[in-house]
């Protein structure tokens, strides 16, 4: 019985090993120092840095190219000497128009499933062309009893055909439409994001804005701003990051 104990705690210690290895995988790697990066900014526990990458860059990260929805970031975090930080990707926004709406990014499995539907047969046709109707969603909050964030994908759609003067194309999604190719681009898209979780060292990874619903400020930037800093006295504080459509 002792040595059958002593067997489940080294698995158990292997596999939190390997967990903690799994996380630490997480992202990419971060650049040498913040000034690397195209804008920095300091908060109470952590340098902030990030660069917007150009859309011919970011076509070929992913096996399938996100660029026509997406904007892709570049986050960086580094915690101050002896200082702890929690990140989340929840709490980087983007801020934009008039009355200062936030854009949060979007999740690795939503946006992968937006390029899956986009990648379906197309709609329009008079002549019996084949069509698809698909919608995609992203849900984001805090459990009501345990108060942690949830996050949630919601998507559907369908194909048909349109009945006219002539038989339809064939019903063959283009790449990125299957759905071994959704999980594979999801895959990828969530093994290079910004990681989550408490670090005393320097994390990155990409962060994933939708295209239609960003916006730049008056100064030609992304005003991206960081909300989960909490200063000396206990008050919430906002670290901005202008960053600059040209970033390196």
């Amino acid at each position: 019985m002792v040595v059958l104990g002593r067997f489940v705690a080294i698995l158990a210690i292997g596999a939190f090993c390997l967990c903690a290895d799994d996380a630490h995988s997480k992202g990419v790697h971060p650049r040498v120092t913040p000034d690397d990066y195209a804008v920095k900014a300091t908060g109470t526990s952590a340098t902030y840095a990030a660069s917007l990458v150009p859309t011919e860059q970011a076509k070929h990260l992913f096996a399938f190219d996100i660029t026509g929805k997406y904007l892709v970031f570049e986050i960086a975090c580094f915690p101050g000497e002896n200082k702890t930080v929690q990140i989340d990707a929840d709490d980087f926004v983007i801020k934009h128009g008039d009355k200062g709406e936030l854009t949060h990014s979007v999740e690795g499995s939503a946006v992968a499933l937006t390029i899956q539907l986009q990648n379906l047969p197309k709609r329009p046709g008079r002549n019996g062309e084949v069509y698809t109707e698909a919608h995609v969603g992203y849900e984001s909050g805090r459990d009501p009893v345990t108060g942690q964030r949830v996050n949630g994908v919601y998507g559907g759609g369908g194909a048909g055909v349109e009945r006219g003067g002539g038989p339809p194309p064939p019903n063959y999604p283009r790449p990125g439409g299957m759905p071994e190719d959704r999980e594979l681009l999801q895959t990828q898209l969530q093994e290079r994001g910004l990681p989550a979780g408490k670090f005393d060292h320097a994390v990155a990874g990409y962060l994933y804005f939708p295209r239609a619903a960003v916006k730049k400020d008056g100064s030609g930037s992304y005003a991206l701003e960081h909300l989960g800093e909490t200063n000396a006295a206990g008050v919430s504080e906002t670290v901005e990051l202008a960053i600059p459509t040209k970033s390196r």
